[in-house]
């Protein structure tokens, strides 16, 4: 549980200075990690672990965001919770 209430707070500190989006990812990919870096809790995404790659808006700099599941799961949270009449 101390985690999770660090994800969040992470994740509503990088959704404030806009260093992640305010949005609901509308297409994801999906696949085993190969040690890219997490957007949210920094960490790498290992071989044994699955990694949700999220493209940016149309309107971003084209790169991809890529997460942890329970990363993307917080950070899809906490758009939500802040983000009421957002883009989505």
């Amino acid at each position: 549980m101390p985690e999770e209430l660090s994800l969040r707070r992470a994740a509503r500190e990088s959704l404030a200075n806009g260093r992640l989006p305010r949005m609901h990812s509308q297409c994801i990919w999906g696949g085993y990690g190969r040690g890219d870096t997490c957007a949210l809790c920094g960490k790498p995404i290992r071989s044994t672990e699955v990694e949700f790659e999220v493209p940016e808006p149309e309107d971003g700099p084209g790169t991809a965001f890529k997460f942890h599941i329970t990363c993307h799961a917080i950070w899809q949270l906490e758009c939500g919770v802040e983000g009421a009449g957002a883009e989505s």
